[in-house]
């Protein structure tokens, strides 16, 4: 019987011994060791119904959640390959009896390398935890003092860190004269920001075929035309989200315009380079619009629809939206300001600039935004679904171009920025953040993500161009990920504040002025409509002696600075115009040039004749005979539909086009025109032919 009981009690053993195997299950974290390197990793151990699962995070190559296949635990030992990574790559390694220590070999392409991790304590994740609570708790407050400081109305912040939301919260007023408080899911415009969401749409565009990010736009939009013709030949996808298009902003042809997105893409054919393809870096919205363009005409839809059905809708951002129109529709919204002197904030209107939308349309919330964040951080994957690809959102992060200027020496701990596809990329302190701010009428915002150590943030304000996410942004890098304290506030504001506060303003210096000039012209013979192909019609409006300037949405006052310069300022954009009218050899103002971008050249505004110069009832008063004085020549003047002509025996038939007043340019014949003269009736009585070597009359023969 003894015997027979030995081999039972053996077995009861090893039964025990199995169900009871050590519980390896939690974060482990460490390296492998590279020749000259550490590469950080860390992988995520997890056991349910007897099987064992794990993922890889390498956040250096931007690998996350990545499946560990073939994975196998028995008794101390672990082994698992990586199909995803080439080069036949695995592990095997031994746990240590403390189960704390895992330490064994990685083996890719026939080399090995040595690779330990220890396992992530639950002391650990509660002092980790306690740190983060107290972190956000200093930032509400940093957040809301500085707001004050900087008289930002109002402000939402919202933190995410190792996927948890760790801070969502609203400080200040959406609305000042309602007293309206900010809350986490108040709406707020975030500008630019929405660039990197058009950036995203393309790529998801490119998961499925049917975009190369390389393949010239042309061949997608044969209509498609830039003033360069090799411009328009080369242009890629790429180009126009990573701003090297070779134009400059040209922001003032769409801004406030009446114009379609349809109408701003036709229209950029008219607008000159600066630059060429490819060559300098250089912001342009207009690319962007044009990128978002694209995106509806490849998948038959429009940028709005793609973004809603492709990540607003799957990231759960049911709170979001396209357009001031809609966010004036909504419940907590905020309204903007700027502030004026640095003493008090002016209400500002929304701007409806939908036409552009591609390049800084949406509307958001922290709570929305957040989720955008954490796709960025979980490699484009929500939830369960991949949103987008791993690869796609890798190549959305990395730097296309290098940006111009240098780095301020006031700012050691930060790099050079360069530019990626609709995100900005620099490193704080060795760290690689990437972001992108937002700045439209009276809101400033900014999503900012730190990618290797699973960090993100998003800052939405109610002021116009404020830097306070910036410095906020700063901050919070610096508290979270427990980096050297610095003190960002002194290093942007602190001289601006010691100037306050010896109350000196700041002198704003004014264009070179020629005193004791006037202008050549009565001031009536400036006004009319003058248009440019690209940035459309600027109106210039007289009365009582001063004149007004109209274009898209401005309605500025004009002063006389010198000669035929006028200048226009807008406390808005806090910018002015200054516009140079020129007369022809007869004396008749012409065109108008003006810089409508500083690194352009000036932009040639041509005079538009009056609208009746056009109109088949005016016409018909002076369609008629026409006596030369002195003479038996008669001149005939024909009106066909909107088109006036003229013929001389012994000449061909010549085309008048409208010019000014009730005058006619001979199309044929530079230099030469017809004005007529007009009776009581609004008829015409007589006609002058206006030549280079005189003026002519001819009476109207009845």
């Amino acid at each position: 019987m003894k015997k027979a009981f030995l081999p039972l009690f053996c077995f009861l053993l090893s039964s025990i011994s199995t169900f009871a195997q050590t519980d390896y299950s939690g974060t482990w974290n460490g390296a492998i060791e590279l020749p000259g390197r550490s590469l950080g990793l860390s992988i995520e151990l997890k056991k349910a119904s007897g099987t064992w699962t794990g993922v890889l995070n390498i956040p250096e190559q931007s690998i996350k959640g990545m499946q560990l296949a073939d994975l196998d635990i028995s008794d101390a030992n672990m082994r698992f390959n990586l199909p995803e990574v080439p080069g036949s790559a695995s592990f095997s390694g031994k746990f240590n009896g403390q189960a704390d220590l895992l330490e064994g070999t990685f083996s890719q392409s026939g080399m090995s390398f040595p690779m330990k991790l220890t396992l992530e304590s639950a002391t650990k994740k509660a002092e980790t935890e306690r740190h983060l609570q107290e972190v956000a708790g200093v930032l509400r407050h940093l957040a809301d003092s500085l707001r004050q400081k900087r008289l930002t109305p109002g402000l939402g912040l919202g933190i995410v860190m190792d996927g948890k939301v760790i801070l969502a919260d609203g400080f200040g007023y959406r609305n000042l004269e309602q007293k309206q408080p900010v809350t986490a899911n108040t709406q707020f415009a975030i500008g630019s920001s929405s660039k990197a969401f058009t950036a995203a749409v393309l790529a998801i565009l490119a998961d499925r075929g049917l975009l190369e990010w390389d393949k010239p736009v042309v061949q997608y939009m044969p209509d498609f035309k830039l003033y360069d013709d090799f411009a328009t030949r080369e242009m890629t996808a790429v180009d126009l989200v990573c701003h090297r298009s070779g134009l400059p902003r040209h922001d003032l042809m769409w801004y406030g315009s009446p114009f379609s997105r349809k109408d701003i893409y036709e229209r950029l054919r008219y607008l000159p380079p600066n630059k060429s393809l490819r060559t300098t870096w250089q912001y342009n919205n207009l690319m962007f619009m044009t990128a978002g363009y694209l995106a509806g005409r490849i998948s038959g839809s429009n940028w709005e629809e793609l973004v809603k059905t492709n990540v607003f809708q799957p990231l759960g951002m049911n709170t979001s939206n396209f357009s001031v129109k809609d966010m004036a529709a909504a419940k907590d919204a905020a309204t903007g300001y700027r502030t004026k002197d640095k003493k008090e904030n002016i209400r500002m209107e929304y701007r409806n600039i939908d036409a552009i939308g591609p390049a800084g349309s949406i509307n958001s919330t922290v709570n929305d935004m957040l989720q955008w964040v954490s796709l960025h951080l979980n490699n484009g994957k929500a939830r369960d679904r991949q949103v987008i690809s791993a690869a796609e959102v890798k190549h959305l992060h990395t730097p296309q171009m290098l940006m111009d200027g240098a780095r301020l020496a006031k700012d050691p701990e930060l790099t050079d920025a360069s530019y990626a596809m609709g995100w900005f990329v620099h490193r704080h302190k060795g760290l690689q953040v990437v972001q992108h701010g937002g700045n439209i009428d009276g809101f400033s915002a900014l999503v900012y993500l730190v990618p290797e150590k699973n960090f993100g943030l998003v800052i939405l304000t109610n002021q116009n161009g404020s830097g306070l996410p910036t410095v906020l942004a700063r901050y919070a890098t610096d508290l979270v990920l427990n980096l050297e304290p610095t003190d960002w506030y002194q290093r942007m504001y602190g001289e601006g504040d010691k100037q306050d506060e010896e109350k000196k303003e700041d002198e704003k210096p004014e264009p070179r002025r020629i005193a004791g000039t006037r202008a050549s012209h009565a001031m009536i013979a400036y006004a009319g409509e003058y248009a440019h192909p690209g940035y459309g019609v600027v109106e210039i409006r007289e009365k009582a002696g001063n004149l007004h300037l109209k274009y898209n949405g401005f309605d500025l006052p004009l002063e006389h600075w010198h000669y035929d310069v006028f200048r226009a300022v807008d406390e808005t954009i806090g910018g002015d115009f200054m516009l140079n009218f020129q007369t022809d050899q007869n004396g008749n103002v012409y065109q108008m040039t003006t810089a409508m971008d500083p690194l352009s050249e000036d932009m040639v505004f041509k005079k538009q004749a009056p609208r009746r110069l056009s109109d088949p009832a005016f016409l018909q008063n002076l369609a008629g005979k026409y006596k030369m004085d002195k003479t038996e020549t008669r001149v005939t003047i024909e009106a066909r539909n909107q088109i006036l002509y003229a013929t001389v025996p012994g000449q061909p038939t010549y085309t008048l086009e409208p010019f000014q007043g009730t005058e006619f340019k001979i199309k044929e014949l530079n230099g030469y025109s017809v004005e007529f003269q007009l009776g009581p009736d609004n008829k015409a009585t007589a006609i002058s032919l206006i030549q280079p070597e005189g003026v002519f009359g001819a009476k109207r023969e009845e």
